[in-house]
């Protein structure tokens, strides 16, 4: 069940806070990955990837976050099973879920929690559709970022 490998501590910030800001909290934290939440009520997300893409002009630095986020919040019910979280994952090509009980966010599930505890077959499958496969001249190769699962 997710309620048993999801990460319990989320590390939140507001949409008008810096990308430098979320930054921050993702280099203090080890984390790649911030919801966005103004007053009770999360609002998007931000990753490490959609800070890089950001970075296009240096000066954008201090600009507020709620210009680059991902405004879709995509989420999964505590008491969901593992495999529901990968179809969702795959269904919508990201490597997070945000977990939520009755109406709160009290968690975050990554594709890495699942690596972390099981070994199944449907990894691989949800990996292939979010990783896109890319024709190189001769030969594929699959295009994995750097960044945190």
């Amino acid at each position: 069940m997710i309620k048993d490998i999801m990460s319990k501590k989320i590390v939140s910030c507001k949409s008008d806070s810096s990308i430098k800001d979320a930054s921050k909290l993702m280099k203090e934290n080890n984390i790649g990955f911030i919801p966005i939440k103004d007053d009770k009520k999360f609002v998007g997300v931000i990753t490490d990837r959609d800070i890089c893409l950001s970075l296009s002009c240096i000066n954008k630095l201090n600009c507020p976050i709620k210009d680059y986020m991902t405004k879709q919040v995509i989420s999964i019910d505590i008491d969901s099973r593992i495999e529901d979280a990968l179809k969702l994952m795959s269904k919508h090509k990201i490597k997070r879920l945000l977990v939520k009980e009755n109406d709160d966010i009290v968690g975050i599930l990554s594709l890495s929690d699942i690596l972390n505890y099981t070994n199944q077959e449907s990894l691989i499958n949800t990996f292939k559709t979010i990783f896109s496969i890319k024709n190189n001249r001769k030969e594929n190769i699959s295009e994995i970022d750097e960044f945190y699962l």
